[in-house]
């Protein structure tokens, strides 16, 4: 590993339809990575170069629910190797695979031109195809718009796609980790002390069950090496292509609201095996048992990655760390980056502003299913990362000229807990173009490295006076002297002058269309309507019951309707849209 070299992991948080967000951030990186490049073969032969002359190299991307979403097309766009950045609001397709999936979704087009006839995401994902009475009802809302747009993105792949049109500034060697959550469980034995007696010829071992699973995609991936380690990406192999696909889907698979996927061959037990004795550290020597190997199949029901592991820094920092070793706290040369559209900051209240009695039985129901979900979200102590360099970005809105944040939340699609993004094509806009503006100020200011370059061991060793006096940041100390940093990823754009950080390329923020939402009550009602009916008809056995369910149906349906709208009313309301 090179000392002027900086080893970076993405890591996406899941955000449901603020995946637009996470997108517009790294369509923004990728950018700031391709002009520096650019930049630095132009000045290669000027000692006095005022571009930071180190290098930076992607090694994994991280993603679980959007954010693997996010990372898949990422990874395609560069493997596509015809990537582009987006830089204004556009409402034609604009052949950057980022934008067209997060921003359009599945919209038809015509919405956006002279017709202005057409479906929105949102109206498609009320409509009742996917409802039989076989199958029964596999979501809240109808998926086949989500899976529209995941096969797109690997339909339009070029032929000439491959890890040759990588740029210098992504690994060849890339890993692309993305969780998902199996409904089945990955049991391992600990093993108890034996102890025979009369009764009893031997103590049974103590059976721990896991339901995270890490798909961990190698780019350069060798049969022969790597078979049940780590799992191929050959999106031009049909076989490959699915899986690819089949695991984009099952990543933002949210509970209930939207349709698991169901694994069948695609996951052999070998890797499953191999995968979880690595990221749990299941050594022979924690007196564990796990199956021998086999060559058989796990079947499984995934749903989304974010269930259980919504912050998958911890798999890019063990993948980092494998390949790089220990870290140097005092000259870092690898690193994750976490952005979080949503990040879990403590609140501000106090314990003594707080009941946390809870005395009944549905105060137990309510505060069961958050316990269990933090608790599967609880990260194993070993995989903290002490001593690395891990930073976090998350969305925020300046007020113009100052540091003080806007009277409205940040995110336009972070209503419904994230699903307001499939109800308004505006909404994903201003995401999509605040995730860039944030990733410029994320660059300029927070992605920084002290910097001494007489020190060989240091990233920015030999870089020239005239790229510290363009690019440095100085740093006041607690002694009142002031130290040197530099950034990780120098901002080109920074040189035209263009240093506002409170400029946004949208600078309104967006409004809930009430009078159009309502437009969608019939839609709605049909769709809660023909769930009721479907959920139902299975379990009413008597003749004599059916009709009566039947007249009622349709009051149920109508109340839960109108429930649903004012909830919905009234969240956009509490968040000022």
């Amino acid at each position: 590993m090179s000392k002027q070299t900086f080893h970076l992991g993405l890591s996406l948080a899941g955000a449901v339809s603020a995946g637009a967000y996470t997108a517009g951030f790294v369509d923004y990186l990728l950018e700031a990575l391709t002009a520096w490049e650019r930049a630095k073969t132009e000045q290669a032969d000027n000692p006095n170069s005022h571009i930071p002359n180190h290098s930076v190299i992607i090694d994994a991307i991280g993603g679980a629910s959007a954010g693997g979403m996010v990372g898949m097309i990422a990874t395609l766009a560069m493997y596509a190797g015809n990537w582009q950045p987006v830089k204004k609001v556009s409402y034609s397709k604009t052949g950057n695979i980022l934008y067209d999936s997060w921003v359009f979704l599945d919209d038809d087009l015509s919405l956006y031109e002279t017709s202005k006839q057409g479906k929105s995401t949102f109206e498609k994902m009320l409509d009742t195809s996917d409802i039989n009475s076989k199958d029964g009802v596999t979501s809240l809302l109808n998926s086949t718009p989500i899976d529209a747009i995941a096969d797109r993105v690997f339909k339009e792949l070029p032929k000439t796609a491959s890890l040759e049109n990588f740029p210098n500034f992504i690994s060849k060697d890339l890993r692309l980790l993305i969780t998902l959550t199996s409904l089945r469980p990955i049991d391992y034995k600990v093993k108890l002390s034996r102890i025979k007696s009369k009764f009893l010829d031997a103590t049974p071992s103590h059976r721990v069950s896991s339901h995270d699973v890490v798909a961990h995609f190698k780019l350069n991936y060798n049969e022969e090496l790597d078979l049940h380690k780590h799992l191929p990406f050959h999106p031009h192999n049909l076989k490959s292509r699915d899986f690819l696909i089949k695991v984009t889907k099952a990543t933002g698979a949210f509970p209930i609201g939207l349709k698991p996927r169901y694994f069948n061959d695609e996951f052999s037990t070998n890797f499953l095996n191999k995968s979880l004795k690595t990221r749990k550290s299941l050594t022979d020597e924690k007196d564990v048992f796990i199956e021998p190997e086999s060559n058989s199949n796990f079947q499984f029901t995934a749903i989304d990655g974010g269930t259980i592991n919504n912050e998958p820094f911890d798999e890019v920092l063990r993948h980092l760390i494998s390949k790089h070793g220990q870290p140097d706290a005092e000259n870092p040369h690898f690193g994750t980056v976490l952005i979080d559209p949503f990040p879990s900051f403590f609140e501000g209240t106090t314990t003594k502003s707080v009941n946390y009695e809870v005395s009944n039985i549905m105060g137990v129901l309510g505060a069961l299913v958050p316990t269990i979900l933090n608790q599967a979200r609880n990260k194993q102590s070993d995989t903290y990362g002490i001593g690395l360099f891990k930073l976090m970005s998350f969305p925020r809105k300046l007020k113009p000229g100052k540091m003080e944040e806007r009277d409205h939340p940040p995110l336009a699609t972070g209503a419904l807990g994230g699903f307001g993004g499939f109800l308004d094509i505006k909404f994903r806009q201003h995401d999509f173009f605040l995730g860039r503006d944030n990733a410029r100020n994320f660059l300029r200011g927070i992605l920084f490295l002290e910097c001494d370059k007489d020190d060989p061991e240091n990233l920015f060793y030999g870089v020239s006076d005239e790229a510290i006096n363009t690019f440095n940041k100085k740093v006041k100390q607690k002694d009142g002297g002031f130290k040197t940093y530099m950034p990780i990823i120098p901002d080109i754009s920074i040189i035209d002058g263009d240093t506002n950080p409170t400029k946004y390329e949208v600078e309104g923020f967006p409004k809930f269309n009430l009078k159009a939402f309502k437009e969608l009550k019939k839609p709605l009602k049909n769709r809660i309507k023909a769930i009721i009916k479907t959920e139902l008809n299975g379990r009413i056995k008597s003749w004599w019951l059916k009709p009566i369910i039947s007249i009622f149906r349709g009051l149920v349906a109508s109340k839960i309707t109108n429930w649903v709208i004012l909830q919905i009313e009234a969240d956009f309301k509490q968040r000022k849209m």
